[in-house]
């Protein structure tokens, strides 16, 4: 029996997150569990009085969560299928997805003011990767994402995700990465994510104890700047949206590109070289 309740109020919870009211709620797992009822037998379940389950039915109808039928000269109630009830969910989370850049847009179109954003846990955490991701759609071809780069300690299930999903979906849009690193970040495996910043991007390694960052700094978009402090004992980002914060660690690292020109390592053009002609004597 307890187990029996445990589950019906998970079950109501799970339906309440998606936005009903907790009578709403009871009314449709109600109509899920009869399969098709008229109001009398729903009412009865869920101890309400019929005015107010036909108004709670009324609100459901509304929002497509259940149908009605008319079944020997009566009108019946089903609810929508659990299956279909999932790809509405996900239709809804997609279109929200998709409308991303413009709601972005639409924040940052006050460019006089200072925003902060501030992210934690692993989950949250790649939100604020994900705004850096949205960003390379806005940017132009000429424009780089500029990052410093500092990966001890990193959280390892940060580092899988960075590695292998943040990285490549970033590297399909058209802008490029140009990175500073620091040569403590590359003494761990090979499959860390500062050595597959090395080996992808254009890249400057410095090896100096007084450059030490303990986290990434992503300076991206027009007026951006994403600090992501990705430690075991500190997993947290802060995106700021800040022109003079933007120009002057942009303008930081144009300064250490050009100290250390010399170490400069280039990844291929996006171009492929064209081949030699081959020129025969006559």
């Amino acid at each position: 029996m307890f187990l029996y309740y445990h589950y019906k109020n998970m079950l109501n919870d799970v339906i309440e997150q998606q936005g009903l009211s907790k009578s709403e709620t009871k009314a449709y797992l109600a109509i899920l569990e009869f399969w098709l009822s008229p109001v009398s037998k729903i009412a009865r379940k869920i101890w309400e009085r019929r005015e107010n389950t036909y108004r709670l039915l009324e609100a459901l109808e509304k929002k497509w969560w259940i149908f009605s039928m008319v079944k020997n000269k009566v009108k019946c109630y089903y609810a929508l299928e659990p299956k279909k009830l999932h790809e509405k969910v996900q239709q809804k989370a997609d279109n929200l997805l998709a409308s991303i850049p413009e709601l972005l847009a639409l924040a940052s179109s006050n460019g006089d003011t200072t925003q902060v954003q501030l992210f934690e846990w692993l989950e949250w955490f790649k939100t604020a990767y994900e705004q850096v991701i949205l960003s390379g759609i806005e940017m132009e071809e000429w424009e780089d994402f500029l990052t410093f780069i500092w990966t001890q300690n990193i959280n390892p299930s940060l580092q899988k995700y960075l590695v292998r999903e943040f990285v490549p979906r970033r590297m399909k849009f058209k802008t490029w990465t140009k990175a500073i690193i620091d040569r403590k970040s590359l003494d761990s495996d090979s499959e860390s994510y500062a050595n597959y910043n090395k080996t992808m991007h254009k890249s400057i390694v410095i090896d100096n104890p007084i450059f030490s960052l303990s986290n990434e700094i992503i300076i991206h978009w027009k007026d951006k700047v994403s600090i992501m402090m990705y430690g075991k004992d500190e997993l947290s980002a802060l995106v700021v949206k800040s022109q003079t914060l933007h120009n002057a660690l942009k303008s930081v690292f144009l300064l250490l590109r050009e100290i250390y020109a010399h170490q400069w390592h280039k990844t291929p053009s996006k171009k492929p070289a064209k081949k030699p002609i081959k020129r025969h004597k006559i």
